[in-house]
């Protein structure tokens, strides 16, 4: 996203009033030093805490920001492309275990993302104790679904293997509100779900997080992202289905097909939901 320009911070600093976060995520930040005046000016407000790693050059950085009043950082850790806080918060002593904070800034070439996936995965391991978020840019998708445009031709392989880190990791894609592309290129005709919050089943259930709403392109071509919690039951979203694509002879050859090509792993209900999100997808088209 970048955090050079004061300008932009400034509305770095918009965008996370207006998302009313507790905890906010910054990836790319392109600063090769940055003191608490710059990490705190994204925020603008009393009683913010941060952790950060610096860029190598103009490339990468990662940023940290949380509220002191609502969460309680007792430690941290860190690696190449990787940021995480261990998390104490209010709500979440009652659980006696702690909360892993962890925010990503992938490389591009496959053999850079290979080690990443590996190093999160061992950290995951190492700090086995409690309940884990990871959200950022990981410059990956799972399958052609999330991608469009000039983007939409990929590698089968490296979509395969980044689902197979999803489901090692233990973790759920949890679905998006509303909007299905995270980045969009200059000229908007290029479109991918790179970035992605990955979720603990737990902390799905106990803080009744509902998906991802990802909001406008702004000052980045990455938009941002915000897990939405909702301690409301509202049962399952409804399937839309018109009768009418039953008269079309090739119809359930095709969703026969599509249904079959689709790979999602994780838990069976997720599953299920998962490939009938990207179903949707492939009907509109």
């Amino acid at each position: 996203m970048g955090g050079c320009s004061l300008v932009k911070r400034r509305r770095i600093h918009q965008i996370i009033t207006s998302g009313k976060a507790d905890v906010f995520l910054i990836q790319e930040t392109k600063l090769r030093s940055c003191s608490e005046a710059t990490a705190k000016s994204f925020w603008c407000e009393e009683g913010i805490e941060f952790s950060v790693t610096d860029s190598e050059g103009m490339s990468g950085g990662l940023i940290i920001l949380w509220k002191a009043s609502k969460v309680n950082v007792i430690g941290s850790f860190r690696g190449d492309g990787f940021l995480g806080i261990i998390v104490e918060s209010k709500e979440f002593e009652s659980k006696e275990c702690p909360l892993y904070i962890c925010n990503v800034y992938s490389p591009c070439g496959l053999s850079s993302k290979r080690v990443l996936w590996k190093n999160l995965l061992d950290v995951k391991e190492r700090f086995n104790d409690g309940e884990w978020l990871i959200g950022g840019d990981f410059n990956s998708v799972k399958n052609g679904g999330e991608r469009r445009g000039r983007s939409a031709l990929g590698n089968q392989e490296e979509w395969e293997e980044f689902a197979g880190f999803i489901s090692d990791v233990g973790l759920e894609d949890v679905p998006c509100k509303g909007k299905i592309f995270s980045w969009i290129s200059s000229d908007g005709r290029a479109k991918s779900r790179i970035d992605h919050f990955l979720v603990s089943s737990n902390l799905v259930n106990w803080y009744g997080v509902v998906g991802q709403h990802i909001g406008d392109r702004d000052i980045s071509d990455h938009c941002p992202i915000w897990l939405v919690v909702d301690k409301m039951d509202w049962g399952p979203k409804p399937f839309k289905f018109n009768n009418e694509w039953f008269n079309h002879k090739e119809f359930i050859g095709f969703v026969e097909k599509e249904w079959k090509d689709m790979f999602v792993q994780g838990r069976g209900d997720f599953v299920l939901k998962e490939k009938l999100r990207l179903l949707k997808i492939k009907l509109r088209w």
